[in-house]
């Protein structure tokens, strides 16, 4: 027997199938390949990956056990390729399984482990990394707390549904399960992988716009000099730049055909066009907000009493803070048409006052010394422009007194001034100078009364 005929010579059979020498020869190696590379990999290369990134036991017995389990796929996709042992199963061509053979299902259970093993790994990595970054940003002074507060996305919210979708996509394939089906708008037939591809085009415009706004701009911000709130801007308008024609592309690819849906848009919005005028106005007045920057990010703003810092400007609404905490939403036409001070926008710090009134016959000259004094102990007051007392006015009841004075702690003013207060009436109680409540002195005129009335019994 010469060496081709012991190569081809059949070892054992599995139903129809032969199991032949040379196969079990050629697959016994690369089992061999595969096991050494799976033992370099957990015992060297991953437990290096592990004291530099993965800091809990429980994520690393996690991310072994999704090594193991796809080595174990691999070695039976291996072995079934090999020997060979890929049966179908189904007989019948009609079947919906009839193109289902082992090794398909096999690389299905290995693409999943594979999208589960870089959700763990690479997200988690990329994540900590981001979040490591953003807040030597905030060290630098690159970045307000604020802004990150803001912009804060945790990348695995970008890569991990990435990963997953094109392990759908490809077990999709492997498996033959993509249908098609009919839609309304299109006269061809839309693919089930399709609809997948287009959501990953959109998840990879996503992917892409933190790359230009995070990785690429930023440097380029830090170099010029540029404020937040003109980052804020920047990124904004790009964002939505790209989206719009990311979506226009990802409708087209579908095969949604955009003349049709642009025109019956229009007809549609002349339709309602009165009930969406405020939406559309709000609309434009956040594309206004965002190239004329009259307010930005991390500003402080006052709108008819309501005091609040901006801690984001869509392209509908802003959402401000109040003193309070309380996230108030506020659509942009208020923004750009109502009287809106905007306390942030030329100088950090902005004049308040705070009134008060004493007895008549009070020191005024003490008046002013102590009140003087109060606002320059107070630590949230400035001390240049130095604070400024004024005698307002000779009132019904009192003298009344305005301190003046400048401070940075804009948004909370209210505490400052309440500081003052309490401040101003204790040492009024030590040199015994009154604040006078309103008072009216009554003065009765008694009348003299009738004789008749006098001289009755």
């Amino acid at each position: 027997m010469d060496f081709g005929d012991l190569w081809g010579q059949e070892v054992f059979k599995i139903g129809n199938q032969s199991i032949i020498l040379g196969r079990i020869i050629a697959t016994v190696p690369t089992i061999l390949v595969l096991y050494v590379l799976a033992y370099m990999l957990r015992k060297k290369w991953l437990e290096r990956f592990f004291e530099q990134e993965v800091d809990s036991e429980r994520g690393r017995r996690k991310i072994r056990r999704l090594i193991g389990t796809c080595f174990v796929f691999a070695g039976l996709l291996i072995i079934t390729l090999g020997l060979p042992l890929d049966f179908a199963f189904s007989s019948i061509e009609e079947s919906v399984f009839s193109h289902l053979k082992l090794s398909t299902l096999l690389e299905a259970f290995l693409i999943y482990y594979l999208a589960r093993l870089l959700d763990e790994g690479l997200s988690d990595l990329l994540t900590r990394r981001y979040q490591q970054r953003r807040e030597l940003q905030i060290q630098e002074g690159g970045l307000y707390q604020i802004q990150a507060g803001a912009s804060k996305v945790r990348v695995s919210h970008i890569v991990q549904p990435i990963v997953y979708l094109i392990a759908l996509t490809f077990i999709i394939q492997q498996l033959g399960l993509d249908f098609d089906f009919s839609v309304p708008w299109s006269d061809k037939k839309v693919f089930f992988n399709k609809i997948l591809s287009a959501g990953l085009i959109l998840l990879f415009t996503r992917l892409l716009l933190w790359i230009l706004t995070e990785i690429v701009l930023y440097p380029y911000y830090k170099q010029k000099s540029i404020n937040v709130g003109s980052q804020y801007a920047i990124n904004r308008l790009l964002t939505y730049f790209i989206l719009v024609i990311a979506i226009l592309a990802t409708l087209q690819y579908v095969g949604i055909n955009l003349t049709v849906l642009l025109g019956g848009a229009a007809a549609l919005l002349v339709g309602i066009g009165l009930g969406l005028q405020q939406t559309f106005n709000d609309l434009i007045c956040g594309i206004i907000l965002l190239f004329e920057r009259t307010v930005e990010l991390g500003d402080i703003v006052d709108m008819n009493g309501l005091v609040g810092t901006v801690k984001k400007i869509g392209i509908r609404t802003s959402l401000v803070e109040t003193r309070d905490f309380v996230s108030v939403i506020v659509p942009n036409s208020k923004l750009v048409a109502d009287n809106v001070i905007n306390w942030s926008h030329f100088d950090s710090k902005a004049r308040f006052k705070v009134s008060v009134g004493v007895a008549y016959g009070s020191d005024t000259a003490l008046v002013k010394e102590i009140l003087l004094e109060v606002a320059n102990a107070h630590p949230n007051i400035v001390r240049r422009p130095q604070p400024l007392v004024r005698f307002v006015n000779f009132g019904d009841s009192s003298l009344d007194f305005e301190i003046l004075f400048w401070s940075r702690n804009l948004i909370a003013i209210e505490d400052v001034k309440s500081d003052l207060r309490f401040e101003i009436d204790r040492r009024f109680r030590e040199e015994n100078i009154s604040i006078p409540f309103p008072q009216r002195d009554i003065w009765i005129k008694k009348e003299n009364l009738p004789p008749s009335e006098e001289q009755a019994p």
